[in-house]
């Protein structure tokens, strides 16, 4: 979870949204979004 200086939440990160992340990034370099995958068990 990330907070502000004042402790407020101004987002988080999860298994869920880090593997939707890295879906983007190699989408964007042209690898596909399926890329991904390579790095699952």
């Amino acid at each position: 979870m990330y907070v502000d200086p004042d402790g407020n939440a101004t987002g988080y990160d999860d298994v869920f949204t880090r593997i939707e992340k890295y879906r983007a990034h190699f989408e964007s370099v042209g690898l596909g979004a399926d890329y991904v995958k390579n790095f699952m068990r």
